[in-house]
């Protein structure tokens, strides 16, 4: 589910994935499911091992890290194996950390941010201007004036409740974020696992408020 960036950028206390970005569609995707993944989902899980494995990362020699694996599948609902990317498998070791932590009740919610991309908003100028036939120096300035957005994804994970998704999105709206896709998951022991894919703001300006937010959580 979740889901690295065009620019990678990963803020302290908030994430040390360098894993590829989640491609966000402009329209708001929601996606879910309850806990109990109904034992080892072995071959997502092997996929996912396998490719951590080939990628060089450090956290795959550890002794019982494909045990710690195959638990984490198993504690998660079906929906999530469907929407863990393969080829984006550092994700599923960003999730299992933001979990690992939400188990503290003064780390309580946990989350990450990553920034993703900017998006140039105004997609359609650059076919108008081919069209038109503009030259190069008219085509930047033009751009100069093209306004972006930042793209973020933001992994939390506290004690599940109901209405989580509706709080969490309320929130995460009043500090001016549009919510592109927002990926929500209960775990078997009463967790919740939710990734948002959102714009609004420059990572350093989000941070502030993310903060915030999270001691009026």
């Amino acid at each position: 589910m979740a889901v690295a960036a065009e620019g990678g950028s990963v803020e302290e206390g908030v994430g040390e994935s360098s894993s590829p970005p989640r491609e966000a569609s402009p329209a708001l995707a929601v996606s879910g499911g309850s806990g109990g993944g109904g034992g080892a989902p072995r071959d997502i899980c092997t996929q996912v091992f396998e490719r951590l494995v080939a990628d060089g990362n450090e956290e795959t020699a550890g002794p019982d890290f494909r045990v710690q694996l195959e638990a984490h599948f198993a504690r998660l609902p079906f929906s999530y194996q469907l929407d863990i990317n393969v080829d984006k498998s550092a994700d599923v070791l960003v999730h299992q950390k933001v979990l690992a932590e939400a188990k503290d009740p003064l780390r309580r919610p946990a989350f990450r941010v990553r920034f993703l991309r900017v998006e140039d908003m105004d997609s359609a100028y650059g076919s108008d201007a081919s069209d038109e036939g503009a030259d190069d120096g008219d085509d930047l300035s033009v751009r100069q004036d093209t306004p972006y957005t930042h793209i973020h994804e933001i992994v939390f994970s506290t004690i599940d409740k109901p209405k989580l998704l509706s709080q969490l999105s309320a929130l995460l709206s009043d500090i001016g974020l549009n919510i592109r896709e927002a990926h929500v998951f209960s775990t078997v022991d009463g967790y919740s696992l939710d990734v948002f894919v959102v714009d609004g703001w420059p990572i350093e300006t989000l941070m502030v408020y993310i903060r915030r937010l999270k001691h009026l959580f």
